[in-house]
């Protein structure tokens, strides 16, 4: 039991040095690539896997490798210092507190939503989804929640907009929900990192983005979603809750969304990358598995040299 317990301390270690080295370098290597296109948008999935690739990298080194090559390979007698135990703390502080933002992100949000919804409206004339109400909230339209979405439109918003720039608006955060948005929100939350903010933010304009080109399929459509941007943008509405997505936020994002909409036109249906990343991984997973001694004795080896 003991023994188990050191190799679980030792693995977090591990997880938090591996962890902590390839956030910094995605993170430089972004910065970079911002300062030679800083005007390149790129897919949200991609933004979003770029985000998640250090977090899945290390848990699955650790679980997989770190964890394994202990229990095989380390001695059992007690070997291991100080550090030791403060890069274990440091990866469960790093856990715990991301389960504590996730939570109260969600709290959050959920008490905004029930402030909201106090006063609501079940609105008519809504979409196939999750229910649309009309209520007095400071956002004009948003996504509201993960496991059960509700899109909240202020009243205000369903008197300044016609009918099409209210079902465009509409269909822009049924992409959100399609998409999971607010999920993969929750999970930037729990991943937090310093120096992330920038990949983070990025991901969100291209997510607005992705919405408003899924929200169209006419030349009409996006005219009405863009004339919703504009009417709504103005006076500069507050953020949305951590876990909720809105319309309308930042006024340069706002006005890029708008010149997008402007010059929309019918599009190919794009290439799903997706596809070719599962048997890539499958074909990485079987090397692992046939290459798995060599690959516990070289992860013992690097435990060993970088964890004290």
């Amino acid at each position: 039991m003991i023994f188990a317990a050191r190799g679980v301390m030792v693995s977090l270690a591990f997880f938090a040095i591996v962890y902590s080295f390839l956030s910094l370098l995605l993170m430089l290597l972004w910065r970079g690539w911002r300062r030679i296109v800083p005007r390149n948008v790129e897919t949200p999935n991609l933004l979003f896997w770029l985000r998640l690739l250090p977090f899945v990298f290390s848990a699955a080194i650790t679980v997989f490798l770190t964890f394994p090559s202990f229990l095989l390979l380390e001695a059992h007698s007690m070997d291991e210092d100080l550090g030791t135990f403060v890069l274990c703390l440091c990866s469960l502080l790093f856990l715990g507190g991301g389960l504590f933002r996730v939570i109260a992100a969600q709290g959050r949000t959920r008490r905004a939503e029930a402030e909201w919804l106090e006063t609501a409206s079940r609105a008519e004339g809504g979409e196939s989804g999750p229910a649309t109400f009309a209520c007095p909230n400071p956002l004009p339209i948003m996504l509201a929640g993960i496991r059960t979405p509700r899109v909240l439109v202020s009243k205000a918003a369903r008197a300044l907009l016609t009918e099409g720039e209210l079902q465009a608006a509409v269909r822009h955060e049924m992409a959100h929900l399609r998409s999971s948005d607010n999920l993969k929100k929750a999970i930037f939350n729990f991943i937090s990192f310093p120096g992330m903010a920038c990949l983070e933010r990025a991901w969100q304009e291209a997510a607005e983005l992705d919405a408003d080109l899924k929200a169209v399929s006419t030349r009409g459509e996006a005219l009405d979603l863009a004339s919703a941007l504009v009417k709504l943008s103005r006076g500069c509405p507050p953020l949305a809750p951590a876990l909720a997505t809105g319309l309308v936020g930042v006024a340069e994002s706002v006005a890029m969304r708008v010149e997008r909409l402007l010059e929309w036109e019918r599009s190919p249906k794009a290439i799903q990358h997706w596809r070719y990343v599962v048997p890539l991984t499958l074909a990485a997973m079987v090397s692992l598995a046939a290459n798995l001694g060599p690959a516990l004795v070289v992860t013992h080896f690097l435990t060993e040299r970088l964890v004290p």
